[in-house]
Order: C-alpha cells, then sequence, then structure tokens
C-alpha cells in the first residue's frame, strides 16, 4: 500500500484522536514515574513546586544526550523537526506531526503522537517500503531495562497511532567503533531492535496508564512508604520532600548498608542504625555500625604502622581528571573513552618540609596523552611514592593513554609500581570515621574527619562534573569565561590532593 493511498485511513485516525490532545493526561516523564512511585508521580502532576532542584550533573547529562539525538539525526537525513517551542506547546507538535504525514514525509524528527491519555515524542520516525520504522536515541553504550520500559511505553502508543508500524529500535553508540580521519556516525551508532521486549510489556504499560489515570480522577495523594524503591532505577525527584521527617542516623543513609538489606530490616521495623540488633550485623558493616552507635573512631594502629612503613620520602599526592566524550573528539579514540586532561599534583619531600603544587591542563583541542605522560614522568622520577585515592582508576585512565602511546608502557609501568593506594586506609576500616556511615568517597571522610566541606565553596564540585565543563571549555570561545573555567577545573583537582594531604598528616597523627 502507497503512502498515497493510506492517506484517508491516517486521516481519519487522527481525526479520532485529535480529541484527547488537548487534555493529554500523561507523559513519558510521567509514567516512567508513576511506574517507581504512585505518590511521586502524584506530587509531580500537583506540586511540581517541591521537586528537587536538578543536579548541575544531570542537567550536563540531558544535554549531553540532545546533542547526540540531533547528531543521529544524520542517519535519517532530510528530516523535519516538530519539536514545540514550548513545553506547553507539545499539542502543536501532534498536529504537526498528523500534517506531515499526511503530505506524505518521510523522516520526521520528535514526531509527537498521543493515546489512552499518553503523550510521547520520538527521536526520529521513518517511512519506508510501505511502513513506519521508529528510532530513539540514547547516549549510551548498553540498553538498559529503564531504556526498555522507555520503548514499551512509546510503542503501546505509537502501535494504536500509526498504521503499518513496523519496528521500534533503540539507538546507542557503538563501542567498537574507532575514530579515523572524520567521523563515520552510520558506524558511530548502534541499532537494535526491542519491538519484541515491547509487545511482552504491553499488558504491563496498559494496566500502569490506568493505574496513573485513577490517581489523577482520586486527586488524593497516596500513602506510600519510603523504601528502596525511592532509589530504583533513580533516586526520585521528591526525595527531600519524602525524607525530610525521617531522622539523620535512617538505614537507608547509612552507606555501609545496601539499599536492598536496608529495606529488609526496615520492614522488620529498624528504622534507624539504632534499633538494629547486633545478631543481625556481621564483618565491617557491625564495625560502622558500632562505631556509629558509640560515636567513636575506629583506629587500626598496626594496619595504619605497617602501611605508613611503605610510604617513602619524598611522596606525592596524585589526582587526574577524565574526558569521556560521548561522540569521540580525536582520533583512534572510541564513544566514552576515558581520557586525562588534568592531573593535581602536591609533593612533600619529608614531614617538615612546604607542600608544593603543581598540576599539568591540556589547553589545546587535542589529544593530552604525550604531554601529560612526559609531564607525570618527570614529576614521578623525584619521588619515591605516589599516593592517589582508587587506584584502580588512576591506573585505567594511564592504560587507556598507554594504548595510544605504546612507546610509553616500561616507563608507565614503572612509575606504577610507586602508587600506593590511600583509599585501602579507609576501606578496610583501618581508620574510620563514624559520621561517615559507611561512605568511603573522599569528600565524605574530609567533611567528617574536619566537620567542613571544602569542596562545596567550589564551582565545580564532582569529577562527572568536571567532564563536562572541560566540555564546555573546549568549546568556549570567550577569553575571560575560558580562562575562569580552566581556574575551576585546576582549583577543584588541586582541592582533591589537598584533601588527600590533610587527611594523611591527620591520620598519621591519629594513629599515634
Amino acid at each position: 500500500m502507497t503512502l498515497v493511498s493510506e492517506k484517508s485511513q491516517v486521516h481519519k485516525f487522527h481525526k479520532e484522536k485529535l480529541k484527547d490532545m488537548s487534555n493529554h493526561l500523561l507523559s513519558k516523564t510521567s509514567f516512567l514515574k508513576s511506574v517507581q512511585c504512585s505518590k511521586a508521580f502524584f506530587l509531580y502532576k500537583n506540586h511540581y513546586e517541591l521537586k528537587d532542584p536538578l543536579p548541575k550533573e544531570k542537567q550536563a547529562v540531558f544535554s549531553r544526550g540532545q546533542r547526540v539525538g540531533i547528531l543521529a539525526q544524520s542517519l535519517f537525513p532530510g528530516g523535519i523537526d516538530v519539536s514545540p517551542t514550548h513545553v506547553s506547546k507539545f499539542n502543536d507538535s501532534v498536529k504537526k506531526t498528523k500534517e506531515l504525514i499526511e503530505q506524505g514525509q518521510k523522516v520526521i524528527y520528535e514526531a509527537a503522537f498521543v493515546h489512552d491519555g499518553v503523550l510521547i515524542a520520538l527521536d526520529i520516525l521513518v517511512y519506508e517500503g510501505g511502513k513506519w520504522y521508529a528510532y530513539e536515541v540514547k547516549s549510551s553504550l548498553k540498553i538498559s531495562a529503564a531504556y526498555v520500559m522507555d520503548a514499551a511505553l512509546q510503542y503501546y502508543v505509537l502501535s494504536n497511532c500509526l498504521p503499518h508500524l513496523e519496528d521500534f529500535y533503540l539507538v546507542t553508540m557503538n563501542d567498537k567503533y574507532i575514530l579515523r580521519d572524520t567521523l563515520d556516525v552510520q558506524a558511530l551508532f548502534k541499532i537494535k531492535s526491542v519491538k519484541a521486549d515491547a509487545e511482552k510489556n504491553v499488558e504491563f504499560i496498559k494496566y500502569h496508564v490506568q493505574l496513573a489515570k485513577s490517581i489523577i480522577d482520586k486527586d488524593v495523594l497516596p500513602k506510600v512508604e519510603i523504601g528502596e524503591k525511592c532509589f530504583s532505577p533513580y533516586q526520585c525527584d521528591f526525595y527531600g520532600t519524602c525524607w525530610k521527617h525521617m531522622p539523620t542516623n535512617n538505614i537507608f543513609e547509612f552507606s555501609g548498608i545496601s539499599k536492598k538489606q536496608a529495606q529488609v530490616w526496615y520492614e522488620k521495623g529498624f528504622k534507624t542504625v539504632y534499633y538494629i540488633p547486633e545478631e543481625e550485623l556481621s564483618g565491617n558493616t557491625k564495625l560502622m555500625v558500632q562505631a556509629y552507635k558509640n560515636h567513636i573512631e575506629i583506629i587500626d594502629r598496626l594496619a595504619l604502622q605497617q602501611f605508613f612503613s611503605k610510604v617513602k620520602y619524598p611522596l606525592a599526592f596524585f589526582d587526574a581528571e577524565m574526558y569521556a566524550p560521548a561522540v569521540p573528539q580525536y582520533k583512534g579514540t572510541s564513544p566514552f573513552e576515558a581520557m586525562p586532561f588534568l592531573f593535581s599534583w602536591h609533593r612533600l619531600d619529608n614531614d617538615n618540609a612546604k607542600l608544593e603544587h603543581e598540576y599539568f591542563f591540556q589547553e589545546e583541542n587535542s589529544y593530552a596523552g604525550k604531554h601529560l605522560l612526559d609531564k607525570l614522568i618527570e614529576h614521578a622520577t623525584k619521588v619515591n611514592s605516589i599516593l592517589v585515592f582508587d587506584t584502580a582508576q588512576e591506573l585505567k585512565a594511564l592504560s587507556a593513554v598507554v594504548k595510544h602511546l605504546p612507546e610509553y608502557k616500561k616507563q608507565i609501568d614503572a612509575l606504577k609500581n610507586k602508587f600506593i593506594d590511600f583509599s585501602d586506609v579507609f576501606t578496610h576500616l583501618w581508620y574510620y570515621h563514624p559520621k561517615t556511615k559507611g561512605s568511603m568517597s573522599l569528600k565524605k571522610i574530609y567533611e567528617s574527619v574536619f566537620d567542613k566541606n571544602i569542596f562545596d565553596e567550589l564551582p565545580i564540585k564532582s569529577g562527572l562534573l568536571a567532564s563536562y565543563k572541560y566540555d564546555d571549555y573546549l568549546k568556549e570561545t570567550d577569553l575571560f569565561n575560558k580562562q575562569e573555567l580552566k581556574i575551576n577545573l585546576v582549583e577543584y583537582c588541586k582541592t582533591d590532593t589537598q584533601a588527600m594531604y590533610d587527611l594523611f598528616v591527620y591520620i598519621k597523627v591519629a594513629m599515634l
């Protein structure tokens, strides 16, 4: 059947659907929220102002997803984008999609449909050989369960709105792709059909759509107990509202306890760490909970003495920041390949020496490997020990560079022998501060020990955000803004190694 002969059928179908378009009840976002928690869904629909502020890291992830989605459009060129001019104008996108289909448009970007009160916007819709093919783009290497659920909802709406829908695909980044002289968009992406998975979930989708509608109809805040579901698949946007009355020692906030185990204990009535019976605890969890209950530090002096006996002066504290763009920027690299672009180096010649700081920062938009390794090797020859927080991460970074510069392998292997993992002190509980509540992050440990968070004062507060900000740095054309971004990035990395030094000194004194 040709597109022309289908026009009357498509027009009739969309004419019926237009009755619902002015007041759709659910979007993809609100539906997925309703599946996770009916209370969160109600708050999202009725008290959006209570939603937690969106972290800068999540904002950056969303922006990256939008850029990848736009790039993926070139897989099917010649399309028309029907994105709304404002979030309140999605009905215009639905109408425009209908008009384009009737006019015979074969490729539509952000095609919008409504069925059963659910509004969706599909990244790419393609008409070929008398059939429709749907493509949803994800800036990821793998297809997660959340992505399949997302696709199932879209398929449910599309299959009821679009005659001759042949297949539904998820488009992800190809981890096997390696950038050559020019970007090959066709090879950059992987396309996989999830139609079979979507069809298996149709009844599940229909059930939850009706359940969500009933929540709207009742207009009463559902009574839902907090628990493990508040964190899966993502931490709920209304965490701040639902959890604000919980005590600070509730078991879900104790990082040393898995959310699954916390749920088990919570259902038994052990809602705070203090109520967990001794017989329910074992291993490191028992030690951490006991330390918290008794407000005492754990100091294993023998283990600490053995650790510090391995540290030889002069020594250095080292930390590297990674850049992992979804779309490879440099020849020979792959999607999300982590590349160091910055490192901080605090050197200490002896206990009484002045702490000296140096750093490396890749200013030009080019692969940092050779310059970074040369600088690191130059510094490393002057010290006997290099303290890092989580050796695995730093070794992964160096190995990624050596993969492109194999001539440096012997030198880097020799350098690696000087690495000492400072995080071992905390993960093995040779030293443990009760205020960390089981967290083994450098930031939380520092905050607990010194009763202040030096990272909160920084414009950049996490390694993930640093990666995105470096991307901003490379794209920035204003020299003043560019310099400010550089200063902020260097300061963040410097704060990491400064924090290691401060903790190093503190623990050396504590073990005496």
